[in-house]
């Protein structure tokens, strides 16, 4: 038998220079544990690891090469609450890359990462973020070049790479990645992600091909720095996955009230999307704090966004992502955070200083913005929205007024889950269209982290699905993304943004309503710096147009001359029959800014 490692270094594999690999696995129901894998002609000459006397099992074994398969047999102790009728072949728990999410599958040793020559990068000031939210193996593959191979459906990392200087071109400075880790892949695609197999593998079907997902990963990550992209890795802590659970009765162990073994084993519970993990245990929250560590660490992330965090317990998020803030507080830490779920633990928390994050997604916005465009309470909603210019870190709430994955994912059943545009009519509708530009330039203009979700930008309809719906392909259509109707509204993201970098007013916390009129369905509001960069952004979320200068807007008392630099209904974008101030200077008269104002739009003025 082979002495356990003498060195803490970690879990899971680890290759050395020389070729020696440790190996490290907590199984504390087995009663062995051995590692099989090419480097032992596999079950011949399996090999067996050595109880370290805390529930791990390690060795270190020579001969093994970058790349190579392995796998751990473990045979359980037997008795109450554990099953030894078989000898359990399983892949690392913490497998950095596996073959796939089956049961069976195995594990590749993975080199050390090497941060040699890798693009240097500072990820950018948390109020700096513009958002563009993407799912890897839908964002590519439908009528764009180079197609997706015969037979595959599912896009991969390197397929990405080519697309970021697009997103850059829109103006965006960061993608956010939907859930990068393994998943069931039988369903003709991946899914949405968040039924995470493999906590430290990427999804095995978005590397080109079985043994390069790390490599590809890395290289996608590597591709947006070196283009000025930040990126941002979504994780899913708060439920295991529902199939293909990797991590379900582990090493046998049947204990519990879910009977899933130690990774969740007392205290856990059924969180609507899957088993909880056990959270109680130190073992637990250290593997997440791995996990996440890994991320920032390794593939040198710029931000994590955590998934439904209500459903794991506090001391455990306060536990990791309160070493995280301490290791690496340059990052943009997210939360989607709803304690208000029913599965949710506890009393509300304060996310920022109670559970260390940067950030909390606006989970309010969209809702709140699809009734101010349907004339439910318009100038209330819209007032909600913009706020009261109290917080003085407005990045820690991030916007998406058109909606995010959880809006616009459907299966096809679901009439309010579908793109903006479709909702109002469709992209052959022309205010529907309005609506659609009116809701990202307002986000854009708001206080808060914008966000966008693909294909938002080509007013695509319909809703998204990385998989087959019905015999219909619902991934990105690049084929309608820039086609007559998808190419204005691109115009109008990119112009907006780019608005959004060149003033700092736009991103700074300073601000106030100005005008609020709830007969006409307008709102005014300032963004300002304490510099000098003054805008006033006029809001009509209504049929009403005004087009002889006619309509007032008050300025709260400031004065001179103002240019109209953003119109959200401009023919440039898709405006057909409306108006603006294009090429003007407004006064002030009696405090009001007379001006045109055309129906459903963002206008947005610079004082000059």
């Amino acid at each position: 038998m082979f002495a356990r490692s003498a060195k803490d270094d970690g879990m899971g594999s680890l290759l050395y220079d020389g070729g020696t690999c440790r190996f490290r696995v907590w199984a504390p129901f087995a009663k062995s544990v051995k590692v099989e894998g090419v480097f032992t002609a596999w079950a011949a000459g399996a090999i067996d690891l050595n109880a370290e006397g805390n529930g791990n099992w390690s060795g270190e074994i020579d001969g093994v090469k970058a790349l190579d398969l392995y796998k751990y047999l473990i045979e359980n102790v037997g008795g109450p609450g554990n099953d030894d009728s078989v000898l359990l072949e399983r892949a690392d728990a913490r497998a950095l890359q596996v073959e796939s999410s089956d049961a069976p599958s195995a594990s590749y040793v993975i080199a050390p990462f090497n941060q040699t020559g890798r693009p240097a990068f500072t990820p950018p000031a948390f109020e700096s973020f513009i958002l563009y939210q993407l799912h890897v193996g839908s964002f590519s593959g439908l009528h764009d070049v180079p197609a997706a191979p015969a037979g595959r459906r599912t896009a991969t990392f390197a397929d990405v790479i080519p697309k970021l200087p697009y997103i850059k071109g829109l103006g965006f400075n960061a993608v956010a990645l939907l859930p990068i880790g393994d998943v069931r892949d039988d369903l003709g695609g991946v899914g949405e992600g968040y039924g995470t197999c493999d906590m430290f593998a990427p999804e095995d079907e978005y590397g080109t091909n079985k043994s390069t997902a790390v490599a590809d990963l890395l290289a996608l990550v590597d591709a947006a720095h070196a283009l000025g992209l930040a990126v941002i890795f979504d994780v899913v802590y708060g439920h295991s996955a529902i199939d293909n659970n990797r991590y379900w009765r582990y090493d046998g162990n049947a204990y519990g009230a879910t009977a899933g073994g130690e990774y969740f084993d007392r205290g856990s519970y059924d969180t609507g999307f899957g088993a909880g993990f056990a959270f109680w245990q130190q073992e637990i929250k250290d593997f997440f704090l791995d996990n996440a560590r890994m991320f920032l660490r390794d593939y040198r992330v710029d931000g994590l966004r955590f998934d439904a965090i209500q459903l794991v317990q506090p001391d455990a998020i306060q536990y990791v992502v309160g070493s995280l803030q301490r290791e690496f507080p340059d990052r943009y830490l997210i939360a989607e955070y709803n304690p208000g779920d029913g599965h949710a633990w506890g009393p509300a928390m304060d996310p920022f200083l109670g559970l260390h994050f940067a950030a909390t997604w606006d989970l309010a916005a969209p809702s709140q913005a699809f009734d101010a465009l349907s004339g439910v309470s318009p100038v209330d909603r819209l007032l909600s929205l913009i706020g009261d210019f109290q917080n003085p870190a407005p990045w820690c709430s991030v916007r998406y007024l058109a909606g995010s994955h959880d809006q616009i994912f459907n299966d096809g059943s679901d009439i309010a889950r579908r793109y903006l545009v479709e909702r109002f009519g469709g992209r052959a509708n022309g205010w529907a269209l309005a609506k659609a530009r009116l809701a990202w330039a307002l986000t854009a203009t708001l206080p808060g982290t914008p966000m966008l979700f693909m294909g938002t930008e080509g007013h695509l309809d319909g809703f998204w699905n990385p998989d087959l719906v019905a015999g219909v392909d619902r991934r990105v259509d690049w084929d309608r993304m820039g086609d007559p109707t998808g190419a204005p509204m691109q115009r109008l993201v990119r112009d907006i943004n780019n608005l959004r970098w060149a003033h700092p007013a736009l991103r700074a916390p300073a601000g106030n309503v100005t005008h609020q009129d709830p007969e006409g369905q307008v709102v005014a509001f300032k963004r300002y710096t304490l510099d000098g960069d003054l805008l006033l952004i006029v809001v009509n979320v209504s049929d009403n147009q005004w087009a002889f200068h006619d309509y007032g807007v008050s300025t709260a008392g400031e004065s001179g001359a103002w240019v109209e630099i953003f119109n959200s209904q401009a023919p440039d974008y898709g405006g057909v029959d409306t108006t603006g101030n294009f090429a003007e200077r407004l006064g002030v008269t009696d405090g009001k800014l007379f001006m045109n104002v055309p129906r459903w739009s963002v206008l947005v003025l610079r004082k000059d």
